[in-house]
């Protein structure tokens, strides 16, 4: 056979991250037209949040959505959701003036070489700080901390991927986990259970995807400091990086009030967080300020805070659209009235299941659930209402039911490419989405492994 005619295999490459989102909304664009249109009653409760009504569901008429609408919906997801995508763009400028003063390669340089040798002791340590934020804190609050976790991971030996996991996943653990998350009030509230009640399992779900995480994170940290070909980024071009030879900054007066002006700033965005329970958008704000103030107290003239503002922004913007983008998914099923028939469908399935699989497959309704809702509010106000009467027919306790709702929107949220817990971060830092699939899909099987087990021992335990 002639050389001519043998004909090279190309290797499979994965498409842009908004490719991925498109192909996933035509793909629902033509599921509206195969699944059954249906609805249930809606009605607002005390707490003034819109809740559906159990056993009022019924068929409605079929309203598909051809795919060639997509983009109209895409245009109102922005608008929807502008107040996270310019929220994204503007914590995204703020940090960039604060990175751009040196205080954080000063401080990350002084570091490294104080723990030199001691490098993989400081993954559980900040994942640990994140985790803790992530008790209370929902994850896309923290999409402009990337570049300074993949600074801190260059500056360690580590590669990017480790530098967004440290934070996106610390924060995932907390936030999956539900302590004391806003959601998980929510959700007990519409099943008629006291707030953050049942504490105790939840906090075994913390303790339990640390230490998971933890020893993943170790053992490829270590891994790929030894052998960066190892890496999942190796020969990736692109990829967000910080050359740590130009990162041999000492630290200088200056750098000493900047920290201030940080440390400052992020005291009050906790303490807002926490007490006021603030959004993105007053998040915003303080990064602002923080941008502002780091600026003039490194000594910039206003038109150069202003010049390296608007760096930022835009190095945000890829990560902001994502946003909504992936919001578009759900204005699609609404508007097709799809989203009740498959929650309805999904919950159906539990009459034919062993008693101790019903609170692993609760767990998985609700990671499916949470691929069509991607709001965490969202999918308590749908899912819950639902599933509360199923669950005591099922003889699942309704703690359990919440712990499976609260962990199934977590953990689900990382791996979901038309959601705002992943995207924005990874394309924050230029990381292509298999790349992160190839690092985090054997992680995510131990989180969905570990969460199974936790609810087949919630119900040999009649978690309360």
């Amino acid at each position: 056979m002639e050389a001519s005619a043998i004909k090279k295999k190309k290797a499979f490459k994965m498409p842009h991250g908004y490719v991925v989102i498109f192909m996933i909304l035509i793909f629902v664009s033509i599921m509206t037209y195969v699944i059954p249109a249906g609805e249930y009653q809606r009605v607002t409760n005390e707490a003034g949040q819109e809740v559906v009504v159990p056993d009022s569901f019924q068929y409605v008429e079929q309203t598909p959505v051809p795919f060639w609408n997509i983009p109209s919906l895409v245009m109102q997801s922005f608008t929807k959701q502008a107040d996270i995508i310019f929220g994204i763009m503007i914590v995204g400028a703020g940090l960039e003036v604060l990175l751009s003063t040196g205080m954080f390669h000063a401080f990350c340089n002084k570091l490294s070489k104080a723990c030199s040798g001691k490098e993989k002791w400081f993954i559980p340590l900040f994942l640990l700080l994140f985790a803790s934020i992530g008790i209370t804190q929902s994850t896309n609050k923290f999409i402009g901390f990337t570049p300074l976790g993949v600074m801190l991971a260059a500056m360690l030996g580590y590669d990017a991927v480790m530098g967004v996991a440290i934070v996106m996943l610390g924060i995932g653990i907390g936030f999956s986990s539900g302590i004391f998350a806003a959601t998980t009030a929510v959700a007990q509230g519409l099943v008629g259970l006291p707030a953050y009640s049942g504490i105790s399992m939840r906090i075994v779900a913390f303790i339990g995807l640390y230490i998971i995480t933890v020893i993943f994170l170790i053992r490829y940290g270590e891994k790929t400091r030894k052998d960066p070909t190892k890496s999942v980024l190796y020969g990736v071009p692109d990829i967000k990086k910080f050359d740590v030879d130009e990162m041999d900054i000492q630290v200088e007066k200056r750098h000493y009030l900047v920290l201030v002006v940080f440390l400052v700033s992020f005291a009050v965005l906790i303490y807002g967080c926490l007490n006021f329970g603030w959004t993105l958008q007053e998040n915003a704000i303080v990064f602002m300020w923080m941008g502002i103030l780091s600026g003039l107290a490194y000594g910039y003239t206003p038109s150069k805070v202003a010049s390296e503002f608007v760096k930022g922004a835009k190095g945000m913007t890829s990560a902001a659209l994502i946003v909504g983008l992936g919001a578009a998914c759900t204005l699609i099923m609404n508007q097709a009235n799809i989203l009740d028939t498959v929650v309805m469908g999904m919950a159906s399935t539990l009459d034919y299941l062993p008693q101790l699989l019903k609170g692993p497959a609760m767990l998985i309704i609700n990671m499916v659930a949470s691929v069509f809702v991607t709001s965490g509010t969202g999918h308590a106000a749908v899912v819950m209402p639902i599933l509360a009467p199923v669950a005591d027919l099922a003889e699942i306790s309704r703690q359990t039911l919440v712990l499976a709702y609260r962990m199934g929107d977590g953990i689900c949220g990382y791996v979901q490419p038309h959601g705002g817990s992943l995207m924005p971060f990874i394309a924050a830092a230029a990381i292509p989405y298999e790349k992160w699939m190839k690092f985090f899909g054997k992680l995510w099987g131990m989180w969905v492994g570990f969460a199974c087990i936790l609810m087949v021992v919630c119900q040999l335990i009649n978690y309360q």
